[in-house]
């Protein structure tokens, strides 16, 4: 089998073979075929048997598809011919490189090693970041993917999530509380008005009958009184529809018990003017 020893390219004094690259593709390949069975077994009974949710499956997994995959790389490249010891010395050379110009790769990287550890964020759960809210997809070694209520896939660094004040509405709720506001006309029924926002709660499927749905007066406005419709929800995905049914529902019931739903009202009064006093045009004057 003398063609595994021919030389596929030599840098000085080192040379690749082909045998030893077949050896080293052999061993990645190895390491994806030993990750597969390992997770597709071993750890698919160990989640099963304790009842592992889905984010925290995610997480393990990835912490030892990462351990396996790192290892085997240094296996390929000791079986490719070069020595790990030369590793350290460009890892030094690295190091300096990352302090000067890749700071927030490497923070986003053991950010990422961070959440995977630590599991206050997984898969699965539903986060709101400044205005944009959105179920967490995947969460890679540097970045991670949230789908948001528009369907769009958000690449957002890891260390995004880590450093800044981020909402996890997944932790340990299963239900979280909504309102809507509501104005009526100066005159209306303010106990009627109350009954009927609770009714128009308690009768949406996506509105949870415990803790009960409760109406709070907030105050007198311009041209109207104010109300907020408070309740309990546990489909955070679905709560904008939600409100929206319940904005539905209200203004046909306030319709049918005949309350008025007010719009701001402005007055502009113009001054009389005396035309009289106005200085004479030029055609006048000729």
């Amino acid at each position: 089998m003398e063609f595994l020893e021919w030389t596929i390219f030599k840098v000085g004094t080192y040379s690749l073979q082909l045998g030893n690259l077949l050896a080293a593709l052999l061993v990645l390949f190895l390491a994806r075929v030993l990750y597969i069975i390992l997770k597709r077994t071993i750890l698919k009974r160990y989640f099963k048997r304790r009842r592992v949710d889905e984010g925290r499956q995610f997480a393990v997994g990835q912490l030892i598809k990462y351990f396996i995959y790192v290892v085997a790389f240094l296996l390929a490249i000791e079986t490719a011919g070069i020595k790990i010891t030369v590793l350290y010395a460009a890892g030094a050379a690295l190091l300096v490189g990352v302090g000067i110009g890749l700071q927030q790769t490497f923070n986003d990287f053991m950010s990422g090693i961070i959440l995977l550890v630590e599991g206050s964020i997984k898969k699965g759960d539903w986060l709101q970041m400044d205005d944009m809210e959105g179920r967490v997809l995947k969460i890679g070694m540097r970045t991670s993917t949230i789908l948001t209520r528009r369907r769009i896939a958000m690449i957002v660094p890891n260390s995004k999530i880590t450093n800044e004040n981020v909402i996890n509405m997944s932790s340990g709720n299963t239900f979280i509380r909504y309102w809507i506001s509501v104005g009526v006309a100066y005159g209306s029924d303010t106990r009627l008005v109350e009954r009927l926002l609770v009714e128009c709660a308690l009768e949406h499927a996506g509105v949870r009958d415990k803790p009960a749905p409760f109406v709070r007066f907030t105050g007198f406005g311009d041209s109207s009184l104010d109300f907020e419709l408070h309740f309990w929800s546990d489909q955070m995905q679905r709560i904008v529809d939600i409100q929206s049914d319940l904005r539905f529902a209200v203004d046909k019931r306030f319709r049918e018990n005949h309350i008025k739903i007010p719009f701001p009202q402005r007055e502009l009064t113009v001054p009389k003017m005396d035309f009289r006093m106005l200085p004479p045009t030029q055609e006048e004057e000729t």
